[in-house]
């Protein structure tokens, strides 16, 4: 029995047939073929776990059959062979339902993973696709489990073979079905996921949104911490590959984070204009409290007055401004124009003090230089002397004289200008060289005659290697018309205090704005250095 075992049911089936037809016997090779592939199709449905018994004794009925059909026993042999199908069938009667329905299960929990994925979104074909393989996987075995059963009310046998194995195609043309949905979405959540870099940068407005709230709001705003709190977690949801559910609630997020920075600007705008009212009227208290019949003695003096005097009603027009702004709901205009008030009556201030300190110590010329125009002769011992009217400058040295225009100067900008280092990277250079006239780097005045050093080397004016003879090119740049005197402020960035003083110049760039800071950085700056 064992050696026969070994051998192969085609070469069995050759043997019997050869010896058979040799004694005119007849082998019965349909019943035997038939008993074959029933078997082999319960066992590619999985028959050996849903129907084992059946499966295993169609398996031996068929063996029976070889054994019978080796000592001439047709008729036991065709007896065995039909057996054996038969319980194939039956096999296949208890798998498929089953097999179907696994298979079905794992495609339902394929495509909810991708739809988890946010699949539907992020990659719609092949997620559709996945979703109509499976209804039509769904149809075929509605229509395959009542096929099946309707079979044995059939009448003759031939109809209910017929019907039987007709739900048996149905059952497996679903079950195809369903695996190519799983793999349709296996694929589709793949290509979701990623994408999961590129939504959770898509978020940066909505950080943006929320920067801005906090800032306008000095972080005192604890709905602004809160919707922080749901963006980072719908963050970590789109990271672990939960992307639907952290996606969920990106919208309204978004649309919370749009109506904090709304709430918070407006009291921000409205905290602003009661600065600048503040502020103006403390520029007022000083510039009043200066003795006027004492400045007739000195022009200069003369002149630094009513240049305070025209930045203060100046900053009078930007609080009249911000206030019509403000009601306009232009909030963020309104604070600029606040924060321009701010400015101008602090430099109101400063001047003041100045004059105040020059009256007091008895001298008409201005401690800051700038107040003095381009009356530049009377430049004090110590300071640099390149306003003097001589003109004349140390090859590769400039002057500059200091503009009103819009945006107004200030170092950075002049620094990135063409004809100087096409960079703003290096405005400390001009600092560093003017650091007699100018006190604070954040405060520089229109008509003030700066000077300009080269790229490299140092930046500390030698009146020695100046030429005899001053050429065109070294005069003083930017003779544009003046406008109204006022003084302009002029932040800094913040990273270039930090950058070597000999700094090689970077390629020019094409425009200044880009390495600039924002109006409102300026400001910020300006408030930090008083």
């Amino acid at each position: 029995m064992k050696t026969f075992r070994a051998i192969s049911f085609p070469s069995l089936v050759l043997g019997v047939l050869g010896f058979l037809v040799a004694c005119g016997a007849e082998l019965p090779v349909k019943e035997l073929a038939e008993a074959k592939t029933a078997i082999t199709r319960a066992k590619d449905a999985g028959a050996e776990r849903y129907a084992s018994g059946e499966f295993e004794e169609a398996r031996k009925s068929l063996l029976t059959a070889h054994e019978k059909a080796s000592n001439e026993d047709l008729g036991e042999t065709k007896k065995s062979a039909e057996y054996a199908k038969s319980k194939a069938y039956d096999a296949l009667e208890r798998s498929y339902p089953q097999l179907t329905e696994e298979s079905k299960t794992q495609a339902n929990t394929s495509i909810n993973e991708a739809d988890e994925a946010y699949a539907s979104q992020l990659a719609a074909e092949p997620y559709n696709n996945a979703v109509e393989l499976k209804k039509e996987g769904d149809t075929l075995r509605d229509n395959a489990d009542r096929t099946l059963e309707s079979y044995p009310k059939e009448s003759g046998d031939d109809a209910k073979l017929r019907t039987r194995l007709a739900a048996f195609d149905q059952y497996e043309q679903s079950n195809k079905k369903y695996l190519e949905s799983k793999k349709a979405a296996t694929d589709a959540k793949s290509l979701a996921l990623s994408q999961k870099q590129q939504l959770i940068d898509s978020l940066a407005d909505i950080e943006k949104n929320l920067d801005d709230a906090d800032r306008y709001a000095s972080g005192q705003d604890p709905e602004v911490a809160q919707t922080r709190e749901r963006l980072n977690a719908a963050k970590a949801k789109i990271d672990e590959g939960k992307i639907k559910e952290g996606y969920s609630e990106v919208d309204d997020i978004r649309k919370k984070s749009a109506e904090l920075v709304a709430k918070n600007i407006q009291a921000y705008a409205l905290k602003k204009k009661a600065e600048a009212k503040d502020s103006i009227g403390k520029a007022k208290d000083k510039l009043s409290g200066i003795d006027q019949s004492k400045l007739k003695s000195s022009k200069d003096l003369q002149t630094s007055y009513q240049r305070a005097d025209e930045n203060l009603k100046a900053a009078d027009e930007s609080l009249v401004s911000a206030e019509e702004l403000y009601s306009s709901e232009k909030y963020e205009d309104s604070i600029g124009r606040s924060e321009e008030a701010i400015r101008l009556s602090r430099i109101v201030v400063d001047q003041s003090d100045d004059i105040a300190e020059r009256l007091r110590t008895g001298s008409s010329v201005a401690g800051r230089k700038g107040d003095a125009g381009d009356n530049t002769s009377s430049t004090k011992k110590g300071e640099d002397s390149t306003a003097s009217s001589s003109g004349e400058l140390p090859e590769g040295w400039k002057k500059y004289v200091v503009r009103k225009k819009v945006p107004a100067d200030c170092l950075w900008r002049i620094s990135a200008y063409k004809q100087h280092y096409g960079t703003s990277k290096l405005w400390k250079r001009i600092y560093d060289a003017n650091r007699g006239k100018i006190k604070n780097p954040n405060l520089i005045y229109p008509k003030q005659v700066l000077l300009i050093p080269p790229a490299k080397g140092s930046t500390k004016f030698d009146p020695k290697k100046a030429p005899k003879k001053q050429t065109g090119s070294d005069k003083v740049e930017a003779n544009a018309p003046q406008e109204k005197k006022e003084e302009t402020t002029t932040p800094p960035p913040a990273t270039s205090e930090q950058e070597p003083e000999e700094e090689e110049p970077s390629t020019p760039a094409p425009s200044t704005e880009s390495e600039a800071p924002s109006d409102s950085g300026e400001q910020e700056s300006d408030e930090e250095a008083r």
